[in-house]
C-alpha cells in the first residue's frame, strides 16, 4: 500500500499507459486500474494495466487522475455530445516516453453531498446490469427513487446519463435546453419534448457534466465556423485578452499555430483561434 508520495511516480506511468491503450472515461478508468469485476470493465481485463492499482480504492485513483488532468498530462476528448474519454496530451506522452518522474498527492476523492450507502448500492446493482425495474424490485423501492439515486450519481461523476438514457432522448433534451434562456424551468423542457420522456430523465441529463462540456465544445466549434472573430468570455478573461487585442500580428512571436506550427503572435493566439493568418483564413474564410 502506498503510504507516501515517494512511490507515486510509478502510479503516474501506470495511469498514462492505461490512458494510451484505452478510450474510456474517468470513472471506468478508475475501475479498470482497481481491477473491478463490474460488467462495464470486465471485458477489458485482458489489457495491460488491469488491476495495476489494486491496492488503491476508487476514490484515491480518481484523485490521481484528476491531478493529472490539472497537470495537463491527460485531457478529455469528446466522442460525441453524449460521451467523452481520456487521452494523452503531448506532455503526457513525453512523461511516458522519457520516464519522467511526476509525483502525485494521495488525496482520496470523497464523494460527499447525498451519495451515501443507498446510492452506492443502487450503483452496484446498476453495474451488474440490472434494469430500473429490477433494481426497484430488488430494493423494494419505487422507480422514481432509483432515478433519484442515479441523478446524484451522475451529478457526482460516478455515472454518465448516456449509460441509461437513450441517445435520442438525450438529444431532444439538449436541443430543447439550448433553445431556452438562462433560468429556464424544467417544465419548459418537458413541454418541448416527447410526452414519454420523464422529468427524471431530464434531471439526469442536465446533471451530466460530461455532456455539458461536450455541448459547450460543440457550440464553440459552431461559433467559429460561422466566421465570428471573438469568443464569449468572462469579464476577467476579456480584460486579460484585451491586452493583446491591439498588438500587431508580429509582436510577441512566442507561440505556435495549432495547424501548421508556424510562429504566431500573442494577438493571433488570443484572437485568431490560436492560428496564423493563413490557416485562420483558410479554415474560416475559404475562397469560393
Amino acid at each position: 500500500m502506498i503510504k507516501s508520495n515517494e512511490n507515486t511516480c510509478g502510479v503516474t506511468w501506470i495511469i498514462l499507459n492505461a490512458v494510451k491503450d484505452l478510450s474510456i472515461g474517468k470513472y471506468k478508468l478508475a475501475e479498470f486500474l482497481k481491477g473491478s469485476k463490474a460488467k462495464d470493465v470486465a471485458h477489458l481485463s485482458g489489457y495491460q494495466g488491469y488491476g495495476g492499482l489494486l491496492w488503491c480504492d476508487i476514490g484515491t485513483i480518481m484523485g490521481f487522475v484528476e491531478q493529472m488532468e490539472e497537470m495537463e498530462l491527460i485531457k478529455r476528448q469528446s466522442i460525441d455530445i453524449f460521451y467523452s474519454v481520456l487521452e494523452l496530451t503531448e506532455a503526457g506522452k513525453k512523461v511516458l516516453d522519457e520516464k519522467i518522474q511526476i509525483e502525485l498527492q494521495i488525496i482520496k476523492k470523497e464523494k460527499l453531498i447525498s451519495v451515501g450507502d443507498s446510492e452506492k448500492l443502487t450503483l452496484e446493482l446498476f453495474r451488474q446490469g440490472r434494469s430500473m425495474e429490477e433494481m426497484a424490485k430488488e430494493r423494494n423501492l419505487v422507480i422514481s427513487t432509483i432515478y433519484s439515486h442515479l441523478h446524484r450519481l451522475v451529478a457526482k461523476d460516478y455515472l454518465s446519463c448516456s449509460e441509461f438514457v437513450p441517445k435520442n432522448i438525450i438529444s431532444q433534451i439538449i436541443e430543447a435546453k439550448n433553445k431556452l434562456p438562462k433560468g429556464f424551468k424544467l417544465k419548459e423542457i418537458k413541454d418541448a419534448i416527447a410526452e414519454n420522456i420523464s422529468y427524471d430523465e431530464i434531471k439526469c441529463v442536465l446533471a451530466d457534466k460530461n455532456i455539458s462540456m461536450a455541448d459547450e465544445s460543440k457550440k464553440e466549434d459552431e461559433f467559429w465556423s460561422e466566421s465570428y472573430f471573438a469568443q464569449t468570455l468572462s469579464s476577467e478573461d476579456m480584460k486579460n485578452k484585451m491586452q493583446t487585442f491591439r498588438m500587431k500580428h508580429d509582436e510577441e512571436m512566442n507561440y505556435n499555430c495549432k495547424e501548421c506550427n508556424k510562429k504566431i503572435s500573442a494577438h493571433n493566439k488570443d484572437w485568431h483561434d490560436n492560428m496564423c493568418d493563413d490557416c485562420f483564413n483558410n479554415k474560416y474564410f475559404p475562397e469560393e
